[in-house]
């Protein structure tokens, strides 16, 4: 672990030893000799590394060495930067400066006393010098390769087949929640086997809902409810409290029959079992919905099955053992010898010898094989099968990926076990990695391969090693990854005490010799304090993922840090930390960055996400001349760059450039800057001519996404001129997507578009063979999306379109002019708003339709919705929305029937539903009215709709619910909000034979509750919300004998009534399992605007980013 460290610091100390900084003569003096020593050090660390194995005290020796170097590392880094930060001051002689260069004299005199010592012990250990450790001279590690994300998974047929059998066969005679265990050992493939199940086509059909959560060791309802909603919208949900989770889940998961894998399960708490379990089970009733767990602990598979209610039996357990001889040899000669390679035959009697110690597994056997991929000779595959690591442990895969990780190169070791600060099963960004190990040392240029090319190095080395797996490479580029678990135990063996992966418990005892910290902590109880991180010497790394919000994001100020993660907003701090090279900034309320931050001269990434607020950065950025990364993303107020930015010449990343008119604001910053990966640039209404759009020499930028944005604000940028400028913006040949949005030209050059945003005319997009997403805003004098011509028969267009939106085309008549070709064939997302006079072509493959209206319709928009039904037939989701005139939805909705889901919602004058509507809609499951005052009935069809799960009237004071809603034999949820215009609840429901879920909210003159509500007898959740003036419940609730949870909130009269034991409706509701009673106290006014004012554009962004097209163009590019 320390060879990197020792090598960077005998490097940093060469210029102390030819006395080139005499201004540090406390260093100076000690420079010659700590060479020296470190030097001899440095030379035995790869026989140190092997004896450490088994030899405890050469460990500690180790141990010691690395505390040592760090804090040396630290002294001769702050030199650095006092030193740099003179060069330019002629008063070096102040006494501040004097009193620091004493204190870093010390400070050397104690540690070089330190290292004295370390270095006289290693020869009582009777350490080797070994030859110097030699880099690849060829390019094979560097190359970038389609990785396959995951190898062949052999010899599970069998084990899947007996799985699929259970979810499919047992699992769906049963009336409650079914739990499957999938047990064994750790690296015996049981997330592989999981995968195998969760993707097979059969269980695709039988389960409309899939969910995988990753849970590891740290169960956390929060964590998993919140991975459950990740997982089904694809987006973190953004709730802070369990009990708003809870409610999102409900709604996900309620009524359907969905599986839920649970990936590496360690929990052995019944209690946290119990809680979580009956959540799930409290609004399931759908037979054949079921968990599958994984987990090596019979223990967890002994608690799942006293859980609640859920009946278990004996097959609901599968063993999962070690692979045949067969196969495990099959994979390891997979990964040993590839495709290509001969198979020698001592290689292979070698290599089947060292497969049985695998055990089985097949993780060990992947590894092993890796790591013999490019060692030809047979002395050195004897080597590691007679290894001594395999007698240091009766887990013999532990000691298989031991054996690898001690036959890494000694420069690759810290940056396999960095990865142990990040928790179990986390999905890492391989750019974010290397970074952070840039930032840490752990990698520097080397020849002419810059930093970061030596991070892809070795990242792929300790890839094709194995030691990452579940690769992705996302449509953007970006690459993610993760780390086996066991790898991970591997590696926080290794770091002890320097690595921290904290919850809430294990920061409030650190080591001093700490480095590495991360912070998940999620638990809205939890007080953060910085008092622990006092004693510790040398905090490398602080990586902040959930802050407490009471903290508002504290930061430790500890000056050796080289790497923060942070969402403070209290940023004065900053100054402190002269060392930092690393600094990433999300959901920050800080409104600008401190002049302070302009100090951090060592900063090479600067990252800021998700601050809303953040609307300028300092002008003196530039003289953070080390910067090499500034990665902005969704900071949307922000509305320019710091002056001159062409000056951080060692820039390789800048994802956003806002153009100003001003000198220092232009295009010619781009100039000299070598910038790669994404370029946003904003604000080209203020480049009216070519050749100040030619300074950015954007084609000798090695670019793979660009994004071009006018405003349309600036009346000098001409048709001609904007085109002019377009054509100077020609970008590098390898240029993978290419976007613009406000262009106000009429040709444009060729390019291998993927996302367009236009002002008038556009080019011919139906005939881009790869044109996937496409949105196109604010065109009021577009006839056509595609006006070209199209000839021959087999011509086709918009081949690969999967998702459009067409927005304020007011004249849009249809998507081609031509007639008669075929297009659209792969379209399934389409929203539509304002758009009347549209003309629709077939379109079957449309499965999802946000039909949005507007004021400038004809006629009441009756019509638009006709030409939909006609050539969508095959709908499954249906969007209605804003049709102010709309009075009776068109008959032809009636041949949806595919259609699952109807959602209307702000149709004011909409009065009623014609019958043979609901008649036709024989697929529904969801059907939603929402601020729709006008409705009056629903018709009796509605009791044909054999489907029907969930049912939601909101706002609707006119509605009468029609006659035998009883007949609705599938309906699990309803959800009323508001009261009618009598001020009750609507009558009908009383009768649903089924309904197990009941919301009722906001109510605001509803005294009582009806007694009807007792005759619910299937009913097992009920919530009461803002009813202020509900004074008392029915008798009747007694009756409810499969309640199992009540939730009442803000309700104020009603509260103490429902008291334990003393309150007067206690004995209505003390049979219930499980009761919430809540009441949000109302905030002052005080309180009222400071909470507005830090938090409006922060709620503003989150709620609605998805929703406003005058940003959807920033949105689209920030998530690439």
């Amino acid at each position: 672990m320390a060879y990197t460290l020792i090598g960077s610091v005998i490097r940093t100390l060469a210029p102390y030893v030819q006395e080139e900084y005499a201004t540090f003569k406390g260093v100076n003096k000690h420079a010659e000799k700590l060479s020296r020593n470190l030097t001899a050090i440095h030379a035995v660390l790869k026989d140190a590394e092997e004896k450490q194995i088994t030899s405890h005290a050469v460990k500690v020796w180790l141990e010691n060495l690395t505390d040592a170097a760090h804090i040396l590392d630290d002294i001769l880094d702050k030199c650095s930067i006092v030193s740099e930060s003179n060069r330019d001051d002629v008063s070096i002689f102040h006494l501040k400066k004097l009193y620091a260069r004493r204190g870093i004299g010390k400070k050397m005199k104690e540690v070089a006393e330190k290292i004295d010592a370390i270095a006289e012990e290693r020869i009582k250990f009777g350490l080797q010098s070994g030859n110097v450790e030699r880099h690849l001279e060829d390019d094979e590690w560097r190359q970038t390769t389609s990785f396959i994300t995951e190898p062949q998974i052999l010899g599970r047929n069998e084990d899947k087949e007996k799985v699929v059998e259970f979810l499919l066969r047992h699992a769906i005679d049963k009336e409650g929640l079914s739990v499957y265990s999938i047990v064994g050992h750790g690296g015996y493939g049981k997330t592989a086997l999981a995968q195998l199940v969760f993707n097979d086509e059969r269980v695709n059909t039988h389960f409309p809902l899939k969910i995988w959560v990753c849970v590891s060791d740290d169960f956390s309802m929060m964590k998993i409810l919140q991975s459950i909603v990740e997982s089904k919208d694809g987006k973190n949900p953004n709730l802070s409290t369990l009990q708003a989770m809870q409610e999102k889940v409900q709604t996900i998961l309620q009524n359907k029959r969905y599986l839920l894998v649970l990936d590496d399960v360690w929990n052995e708490d019944q209690h946290k079992w119990d809680k979580f379990m009956s959540f799930l089970q409290c609004g399931n009733g759908t037979k054949g919905a079921s968990v599958l767990v994984t987990t090596r602990l019979d223990t967890v598979v002994s608690t799942v099955k006293t859980v609640g209610e859920s009946p278990i039996d004996d097959n609901s357990v599968h063993r999962l053992v070690g692979l045949s001889d067969d196969s495990i040899w099959s994979l390891f000669k997979q990964h040993a010898f590839g495709a290509e390679r001969e198979e020698r035959a001592d290689l292979v009697t070698i290599g089947k010898e060292i497969v049985r110690k695998c055990v089985g597994s097949p993780l060990a056997a992947k590894v092993l094989g890796s790591l013999l991929r490019f060692k030809t000779e047979e002395c050195q595959w004897l080597s590691i099968k007679e290894s001594e690591i395999w007698n240091l442990s009766d887990n013999k895969i532990i000691s298989a990926l031991n054996l690898s990780y001690y036959n890494l190169k000694l420069s690759l070791k810290p940056c396999f076990t960095f990865c142990a600060v990040f928790p179990k099963d986390f999905v890492m960004v391989k750019e974010d990695v290397i970074h952070l190990w840039m930032a840490n040392g752990f990698i520097s240029s080397r020849g002419n391969l810059e930093m970061e090319e030596v991070g892809n190095e070795v990242w792929n080395e300790l890839y094709q090693r194995s030691f990452f797996q579940e690769v992705e490479t996302h449509e953007e580029g970006k690459v993610t990854f993760k780390m086996h678990d066991i790898f991970h135990d591997v590696a926080s063996s290794i770091l002890g005490e320097q690595c921290v992966t904290s919850k809430a418990d294990t920061l409030t005892n650190l080591s001093k010799r700490v480095h590495h910290i991360s912070f998940f902590n999620i638990d809205e109880q939890f007080k953060f304090s910085l008092i622990p991180f006092k004693k510790v010497e040398s905090l490398r790394t602080f990586l902040d993922f959930f802050p407490p919000e009471s903290n508002l994001g504290v930061f430790p100020s500890i000056t050796p840090l080289r790497a923060l993660r942070t969402s403070s907003s209290q940023l004065s701090a900053l100054k402190n930390l002269i060392h930092l090279r690393y600094l990433e900034l999300y959901e920050s309320d800080t409104e600008t960055l401190p002049e302070s931050i302009c100090s951090l001269r060592k900063l090479q990434t600067l990252k800021l996400e998700c601050c809303y607020n953040l609307y300028s950065l300092p002008n003196k950025l530039t003289q953070l001349q080390d910067l090499r990364h500034l990665v902005i993303k969704e900071c949307h107020s922000l509305s320019s760059m710091p002056f001159k930015i062409g000056g951080l010449t060692h820039l390789r990343t800048l994802s956003i450039f806002i153009v100003r008119s001003e000198a220092g604001f232009g295009l010619a910053e781009l100039h000299n800057l070598e910038l790669r990966g994404k370029l946003h640039i904003k604000g080209l209404e203020n480049v009216t001519n070519e050749r100040d759009a030619r300074e950015a020499k954007l084609i000798g930028k090695e670019l793979s996404r660009l994004y071009l944005s006018w405003s349309g604000t600036n009346s000098q940028c001409s048709v001609t001129g904007a085109e002019q400028v377009l054509e100077a913006l020609e970008p590098h040949t390898g240029l993978k997507c290419f976007g613009m949005k406000g262009y106000g030209g009429i040709n444009i050059p060729k390019l291998d578009e993927k996302y367009f945003y236009f002002r008038r005319r556009l080019p011919p997009l139906g005939k881009l063979p790869c044109l996937t997403t496409l949105y196109v805003y604010a065109m009021r004098d577009v006839k056509y999306i595609d006006d070209d011509m199209y000839e021959g028969a087999t011509k086709k267009a918009f081949p690969s379109l999967k998702k459009m939106t067409l927005h304020d085309l007011p004249n849009l008549e249809r998507v081609l002019k031509a007639e008669g070709v075929e297009m659209l064939s792969q379209l399934s997302d389409l929203t539509i708003n304002g758009n009347s006079k549209l003309a629709f072509p077939s379109l079957r493959s449309v499965k999802f339709l946000s039909a949005i209206g507007e004021t400038d319709f004809n006629d009441d928009g009756a019509s638009f919705l006709r030409g939909f039904a006609a050539s969508m037939n095959n709908l499954e989701e249906l969007f209605i929305e804003n049709f102010d005139e709309l009075k009776v939805l068109p008959n032809e909705l009636n041949s949806l029937s595919s259609l699952q889901e109807l959602i209307i919602r702000s149709c004011p004058k909409l009065e009623s539903v014609p019958e043979c509507v609901l008649q036709g809609l024989s697929s529904l499951r969801v059907l939603s009215f929402t601020y729709c005052k006008s409705l009056i009935s629903l018709p009796q069809s509605t009791i044909n709709l054999t489907c029907l799960e969930t049912l939601q009237i909101a706002y609707c004071p006119n509605l009468v619910l029609p006659a035998n809603m009883n007949m609705l034999s599938s309906l699990r949820e309803v959800r009323i909000f508001g009261e009618d215009k009598n001020g009750t609840l609507p009558n009908g429901l009383e009768g649903i034979p089924c309904l197990q879920n009941l919301q009722l909210y906001d109510c605001s003159s509803l005294a009582s509750l009806p007694q009807w509500l007792g005759a619910m007898t299937s009913l097992q959740t009920l919530e009461i919300k803002w009813f202020p003036m509900l004074t008392s419940l029915p008798d009747s609730f007694q009756e409810l004998i499969n309640l199992k949870e009540l939730r009442i909130s803000n309700c104020p009269m009603l509260m103490n009534r429902c008291k334990k034991e003393t309150g007067e409706d206690w004995h209505k509701i003390a049979h219930i399992p499980r009761l919430k009673l809540e009441f949000d106290v109302e905030p002052s006014f005080k309180e009222k605007i400071t909470s507005l004012w830090k938090l409006s554009k922060k709620q503003f962004w989150r709620r609605h980013k998805d929703y406003f097209p005058f940003d959807a163009f920033d949105q689209m590019v920030d998530e690439l």
